[in-house]
């Protein structure tokens, strides 16, 4: 039933364990072809009986000496799409531990009755700028998925545990309608004949063969963004572009959150006229558009920092560090009555006095076109009395123009 030849014996792996039979079948597969695994299940408190479902994991890895970790989150007030909220809670866990134990993948136990859900999903939502289904293979949030029962049928893993002993437990909303998942499943693909169900896999596999040759097309755009991190949106042709976005956010955040009202939204900003604009994605992602420029980052506020440098010292931090050489545009001659100097990030109110007049800092960082990810933490020098004298590569104050600067502020 396992795909082993996804699976490698020297690495270890973060297994999803709900403790249905999906997963419950899964562990015990990898338990005994002898894959190293740390087991990581999420309890959300929706049902009366969650605690059964920790209960059979937690029994089955103290059984087998299996490491086991838990994440208890509070109870669902109802607010949001609660399927989107468990899967980036459940996703952020991963991530965590796939650093806390340096683990290579995530394994997860999705089967081809998943995939002929996701597939019906995808088409009655006119979903066709991505590839259609479940890959037992793929990249999320920077984590690598492995999903090696995907040829195998949801009643082969219930029977497979029932012959096997393995103690599973049922989640009963899944038997429900609440959820477009569950309607699909339990009013719609129940009365698929084996027939049907096999022309939906194939009509889909029709379309991958289609969409693959886009993907390909898009490769070379791919390779520039992730050598720039970023990319000009005028360089990718129109009709790729909706196969380029999809992909750009498959590498953030999970495939069944990009819907394509999502994508419209993006390609909405990309065609504004305005220049600078930064749009919140799940999991804590944004996208941003600088200009021509277009990135996906994950969302970080950042926070302001002060630093007070005397005399003679030198210094270096994550925004900026104090050279004694460098380029004309980030050095003044500072004067001994100016210490103890204050570099810091740009606050509202600031203004420099050049040669041209007095400007203020936030209208020279528009002049320069400096993207506003970047206003947010370009240093700015100013003298023991506040007084704004150099804004690194953009302006000097005035009388601080020496062409032989020994004071030099280096981005």
């Amino acid at each position: 039933m396992l795909n082993k030849t996804l699976l490698h014996h020297d690495r270890t792996y973060i297994v999803g364990v709900s403790g249905g039979c999906d997963s419950m079948a899964l562990l015990d597969c990898l338990r005994k072809e002898g894959f190293h695994c740390i087991v990581a299940h999420v309890n959300y408190n929706l049902r009366n009986d969650t605690d059964i479902d920790y209960q059979v994991v937690h029994d089955y890895c103290q059984k087998y000496g299996i490491k086991f970790a838990y994440k208890e989150v509070e109870h669902h007030e109802g607010k949001g799409n609660f399927q989107s909220q468990a899967r980036e809670v459940r996703y952020l866990f991963y991530k965590d531990l796939l650093r806390q134990y340096k683990a290579d993948a995530v394994v997860l136990g999705h089967h081809h009755d998943d995939v002929l859900e996701n597939i019906y999903m995808s088409l009655n939502r006119g979903s066709q700028s991505h590839y259609i289904g479940i890959k037992e293979v793929s990249q999320v949030m920077g984590m690598k998925i492995i999903r090696p029962f995907l040829s195998c049928r949801k009643k082969d893993l219930r029977r497979y545990c029932e012959e096997e002993e393995i103690v599973f437990h049922d989640d009963y909303t899944n038997f429900g309608v609440d959820f477009e998942r569950d309607r699909v499943r339990n009013t719609i693909l129940n009365t698929y004949s084996e027939e049907e169900k096999e022309a939906l896999y194939q009509r889909a596999q029709d379309i991958n063969c289609k969409q693959k040759e886009k993907e390909e097309a898009i490769q070379g755009y791919l390779d520039l963004y992730h050598k720039q991190g970023k990319i000009d949106f005028h360089l990718v042709e129109d009709h790729l572009m909706d196969t380029f976005l999809y992909a750009l956010l498959e590498e953030c955040i999970p495939s069944t959150m990009i819907g394509r009202s999502l994508i419209e939204e993006i390609k909405k900003q990309i065609k504004s006229e305005k220049p600078n604009i930064q749009m919140n994605l799940p999991i804590h992602f944004l996208f941003i558009k600088e200009y021509n420029n277009i990135t996906i980052q994950l969302h970080s506020a950042v926070e302001e920092y002060s630093y007070q440098i005397n005399q003679g010292e030198t210094f270096e931090c994550e925004y900026f560090s104090i050279k004694s050489e460098g380029s004309l545009n980030s050095g003044i001659p500072v004067k001994e009555e100016d210490f103890p100097l204050t570099i810091r990030n740009m606050k509202p109110g600031d203004r420099i006095v050049t040669a041209g007049g007095t400007k203020k800092v936030s209208r020279l960082f528009i002049d320069a076109k400096i993207p506003k990810n970047q206003r947010r933490i370009w240093p700015v020098v100013l003298n023991c009395k506040g007084e704004v004298l150099l804004v690194p590569e953009i302006a000097k104050r005035k009388g601080y123009l020496s062409i032989n600067p020994y004071f030099f502020v280096i981005k």
